[in-house]
């Protein structure tokens, strides 16, 4: 968008609004997936800090926890045994299988690690937005400005000499016929609608 040209229509004008309406409803598509998942992570953080505190436990062959059902109700969970505890894991494709703590812990902060990479991913994929939102306004602002520039009408210092006429003592000058103030092709005020 660097080399503009120095005549600017409106349809350009127009192209320029919808291009610049598109990168901020990308933007904030991205914004929205980020705010997912950064819940999935936070989930998997509590998961796998959970899955840590199980396999610590002071005698991990009698350990006990409450477990999260939703709605606020928990129940007893109490591990005995001389093996470690199990877990049921989503494998995947609705898939579950049982697998000990430290497995479950493993797959859950590779999945965790996984997430992460989404996220800066798309993190990335934001800053490339938002720098791409702001040299397209730029150029929009520019191009308004220019077409803005184009249909002003020409101050009296700009005006030919000719049509400057100046008062003689003879005559009385002339009362200017009363107008409506003249407005632009789009009015004083552009848009991003215009």
């Amino acid at each position: 968008m660097e080399g503009l040209s120095p005549m600017v229509d409106r349809s350009q004008l127009q192209r320029m609004a919808k291009d610049v309406e598109a990168l901020r409803k990308r933007l904030d598509e991205i914004h929205l997936r980020m705010e997912q998942v950064d819940a999935v992570l936070s989930e998997h953080n509590i998961t796998a800090g959970a899955l840590k505190a199980l396999m610590a436990h002071e005698d991990p062959n009698n350990a006990s926890s409450h477990v999260s059902i939703g709605s606020g109700v928990s129940l007893h969970y109490k591990h005995q045994g001389s093996e470690e505890g199990i877990a049921l894991v989503d494998l995947g494709a609705g898939i579950f299988g049982e697998r000990y703590w430290s497995d479950a812990h493993a797959i859950t902060k590779e999945r965790e690690d996984d997430i992460q990479h989404l996220r800066d991913e798309l993190e990335a994929q934001a800053k490339q937005t938002e720098t791409n939102l702001a040299n397209v306004a730029q150029a929009f602002n520019t191009a308004a400005e220019q077409l803005q520039a184009m249909a002003a009408p020409p101050s009296k210092e700009t005006a030919p000499l000719q049509e400057q006429a100046i008062p003689t003592s003879e005559e009385p000058p002339a009362k200017p016929a009363r107008r409506g103030r003249k407005r632009g092709m789009f009015g004083n005020d552009l848009t991003l609608d215009d």
